[in-house]
C-alpha cells in the first residue's frame, strides 16, 4: 500500500469536519504501519495532547481544513487526471 491514511467527514461545500474517536483511529493505523495520517485540522489539539509519542513517532500528520488540501496531498507526485487514468484503466 501506499502508507496513507485518512479519516474525517468532508461537507457538501468541501470543508473537512472533525471526528470523534481519532486517538483510536491513529493507533489503528500505526499498527497498520501508515506513515502519513490525514486529518482535521479542528482534530490537531486533541492529536498533540492525546496520542503518545512513541506512536507520533515515524508518522507525518497532515491536518487539513478543505477537500481541495486533501487531494493536493493524496495526489502530490502526479496530476489528479493522470492518477485517475492509472485507477480506472
Amino acid at each position: 500500500g501506499c502508507g496513507l491514511a485518512m479519516t474525517s467527514e468532508i461537507s457538501l461545500v468541501g470543508q473537512v469536519l472533525p471526528v470523534g474517536g481519532l486517538k483510536e483511529k491513529i493507533l489503528a493505523a500505526h499498527g497498520a504501519g501508515m506513515k502519513t495520517i490525514i486529518a482535521p485540522a479542528a482534530n490537531r489539539a486533541e492529536i498533540e495532547e492525546n496520542v503518545i509519542e512513541s506512536v507520533k513517532e515515524g508518522i507525518r500528520f497532515v491536518c487539513v481544513e478543505t477537500a481541495k488540501e486533501v487531494l493536493r496531498e493524496v495526489f502530490r507526485d502526479e496530476s489528479i487526471a493522470e492518477r485517475c487514468k492509472k485507477t480506472l484503466s
